[in-house]
């Protein structure tokens, strides 16, 4: 379970020697923490950690060349399946990717997909079909001291990350590099508490 963002700022206060908040507030070190947490999605994408997965379902009607309403979140498509209107989850069947869309004559089937200027796009189909998409997706920016961070132990890369940048933009570059190098000591604990259960070393715990 992810912690509130209260325990990260306070925690990048005691890294900046600032337990009182006489020179870094919460209101300060918000634009800094979000920056961070910008930053902790895209590695953990890279990583292919499970919590920056999503799924959406969506039906759509015959010609359709786009979801109606595509999810707020979605950063990029990771696959597409698809079945009829009502079919059940052991008949989707896998759609193929293409770039760009095949120019060919509409079927009952959807088959082609394509990610074009940040939007899904379909040839259409002559009936109504039910699409099927897993998706990387954003995790949405804290706010408030209230707002969970939205990553287990994510505050061992957020607190001395968000340390860093505030150092870094008053000009306090040999503190901002140790605090990024605190920062980047924590991404691989951070990575496997996101992505599940690691694979164990017969003799071995992790």
């Amino acid at each position: 379970m992810s912690v509130q963002s209260s325990i990260v700022l306070a925690t990048a206060r005691t890294l900046l020697n600032d337990d009182a908040a006489t020179n870094w507030t919460d209101a300060s070190l918000f634009p800094k923490l979000q920056q961070a947490h910008k930053e902790l999605q895209i590695k953990l994408r890279r990583a292919a950690a499970p919590v920056m997965k999503n799924l959406y379902v969506e039906i759509v009607g015959a010609n359709t060349t786009a979801f109606a309403t595509p999810p707020a979140d979605l950063v990029a498509p990771i696959q597409l399946w698809e079945t009829t209107s009502a079919g059940a989850a052991n008949t989707y069947a896998l759609m193929t990717e293409a770039d760009p869309l095949p120019n060919v004559v509409a079927t009952a089937t959807m088959v082609w997909w394509a990610w074009v200027e940040e939007a899904v796009q379909f040839i259409g189909s002559t009936a109504i079909r039910q699409i099927l998409m897993r998706y990387w997706r954003s995790l949405p920016l804290p706010a408030v001291n209230t707002d969970p961070i939205g990553f287990i132990n994510g505050e061992l890369y957020l607190a001395p990350r968000t340390a860093a940048i505030a150092a870094g933009s008053v000009g306090q570059a040999a503190e901002m590099d140790a605090l990024v190098k605190l920062a980047d000591s924590s991404l691989v604990e951070v990575i496997l508490s996101n992505r599940g259960r690691a694979p164990q070393t017969p003799g071995q715990s992790i």
